[in-house]
């Protein structure tokens, strides 16, 4: 078997695992996501994809603050799972927009590539909401994942595809979860 094809699984066992564990708000979810990431780091820069490289590299990165970040006691309170408020929902939505505009304005005219990015933007968005245990990073996750799967079918990653279609699964469980969790943290 090609040692690709192995690490590509690896990756996405090690994924699968990383975003069950987010789904039961469990901190496992960094400590196995991160060997996950450095994989994929890799792997898109092997497949030409470099934003997702990139993401992949600044995920490593944000999950060794959201691993301190779930661990630490905020004002001696456990960081608990909940909803953006409407000041952080405005923030969220502007950066986002930003990153979309920059992408538009800055990346060649070509599909695939400003795909690769956006997908970039949403699951950077989505990682720092989670390190926050905000409920919307499910939302971000999702719109990656719908739109990461033709990617991966187009570059040949088919276990990463399978992955996404996993983590689109996962994502409406985990907002689900999140969501009934945020609801009882009030």
């Amino acid at each position: 078997m090609d040692y690709e094809l192995i690490i590509e699984i690896i990756a996405v066992i090690t994924g699968l695992l990383s975003i069950w564990f987010s789904y039961k708000v469990n901190i496992l979810v960094y400590p196995i996501g991160m060997i996950s990431l450095a994989i994929y780091v890799f792997l898109f820069t092997k497949n030409g994809l470099y934003a997702n490289s990139i993401i992949n590299f600044l995920y490593f990165i944000i999950s060794i603050f959201g691993w301190w970040n779930w661990q630490k006691p905020v004002q001696e309170r456990e960081l608990k799972v909940s909803f953006l408020n409407k000041k952080e929902k405005w923030i969220t939505i502007l950066i986002f927009c930003g990153l979309i505009l920059l992408i538009n304005l800055f990346t060649p005219k070509n599909l695939s590539i400003r795909l690769d990015y956006m997908t970039s933007a949403a699951g950077l968005i989505a990682m720092v909401l989670t390190s926050f245990k905000k409920v919307e990073n499910w939302g971000f996750y999702l719109a990656a994942d719908i739109v990461l799967i033709p990617l991966c079918i187009s570059n040949g990653l088919y276990f990463t595809t399978i992955q996404y279609l996993g983590y689109t699964i996962l994502a409406v469980m985990g907002y689900i979860n999140w969501s009934k969790e945020a609801k009882n943290n009030v």
